[in-house]
């Protein structure tokens, strides 16, 4: 991406100053779906769903993100459909300005929602579909869910929303994947790919099996050409193409109100309920974190592929044990975008 874009510009000046620009809400972790791949341990089963902060507490949040710079707002879960306070929150995130989005399953979506989420001035509402019918609803564990989720998106596009079909490829649907690029053509959606399956929160490795490697990989690769990262004109990627904007200028929230620099990095800051954003935005851990540079990566520097490398601290930190440390997808997913570019 050129320098001179105001998107790269935005993303340098916010990496630069430690501006919280993009911000992941966890409103819920509760779900009507099972999905075999899903990273929360509550979906499967596996712990309790927990504390869920209030609309009023989720506006003193908001308020203080608004206040340190933030601009991209994503409210997910779990189901954040499940919330019934969601247009509420919503609206009151697009009165502070924030662009805001929805990740969710689409189910327990109505058309009266629908409008409501146009009216609090949802920007994109970005729904997981996994292939055909049969292929979705044994992902996810629910019969008919396919069904009811292409609904709500239709749903939405009817009420003037942006819809886009979002599917992470695993050895369960990869063969479902130009089938989805043609739905979306056909309903007006956009559409994306993850290649990526994580571990789960609490460590669980189950969902790995249903990783692609190997051909299965390379010829994911070849379907889904936004997954290639951008090759460094001097071919020395930086910090900030290694180590991503995780605590630097992007961070996410839990259910209960609980800071993480990511996600997919789940290393608790500290609570926003009892102590203000801009006080944990600079612990210990964060400034330790930010000062950490490509040097820090030794047993990558020397691989042919670091060109073409994505990798992800959090699924270091839960695989490896160690953030810096290389981790197998990133390796795998270089390695196939590197033969694809016939280095």
């Amino acid at each position: 991406m050129p320098d001179c874009l105001p998107s790269a510009r935005l993303n340098s000046v916010t990496l630069r100053e430690n501006i919280p620009v993009s911000v992941t809400i966890e409103l819920t972790r509760r779900c009507p779906l099972s999905c075999l791949h899903c990273y929360l341990p509550e979906t499967r089963g596996r712990a309790a769903a927990g504390r869920e902060l209030a609309a009023a507490q989720w506006k003193k949040i908001l308020r203080q993100l608004a206040r340190a710079g933030g601009l991209y707002l994503v409210f997910t879960g779990g189901e954040p459909l499940l919330r019934p306070d969601l247009a509420e929150i919503c609206a009151y995130a697009k009165k502070l300005n924030f662009d805001v989005r929805v990740f969710s399953s689409g189910l327990g979506l109505t058309a009266e929602l629908a409008r409501e989420l146009k009216e609090a001035g949802l920007s994109a509402f970005e729904i997981s579909l996994y292939g055909r019918p049969a292929v979705h609803d044994g992902i996810t564990g629910l019969a008919g869910s396919f069904a009811r989720s292409l609904a709500a998106a239709r749903e939405l596009r009817s009420a003037g929303i942006r819809v886009k079909i979002k599917a992470p490829l695993m050895n369960l649907n990869a063969g479902q994947a130009n089938w989805l690029k043609a739905l979306a053509k056909k309903e007006g959606f956009a559409v994306s790919f993850d290649l990526v399956i994580v571990p789960a929160n609490d460590g669980d490795k189950t969902a790995l099996k249903y990783r692609l490697g190997g051909r299965a990989l390379a010829a994911a690769v070849c379907l889904t050409e936004s997954l290639v990262p951008a090759v460094p004109a001097d071919g020395r990627p930086s910090a900030q193409d290694l180590l991503c904007g995780a605590g630097r200028n992007v961070c996410a929230l839990d259910p209960a109100g609980n800071l993480y620099p990511c996600l997919q990095l789940p290393v608790k800051l500290g609570n926003l309920t009892r102590r203000k954003f801009a006080a944990v935005w600079k612990n210990a851990w964060l400034k330790k974190w930010r000062r950490a540079s490509v040097g820090d990566l030794q047993a990558c520097l020397s691989c042919p592929d670091i060109e073409y490398c994505s990798r992800c601290p959090g699924i270091s930190l839960l695989e490896e044990g160690n953030s810096f440390a290389p981790n197998a997808p990133a390796c795998a997913l270089a390695r196939a975008l590197r033969h694809k570019s016939g280095s």
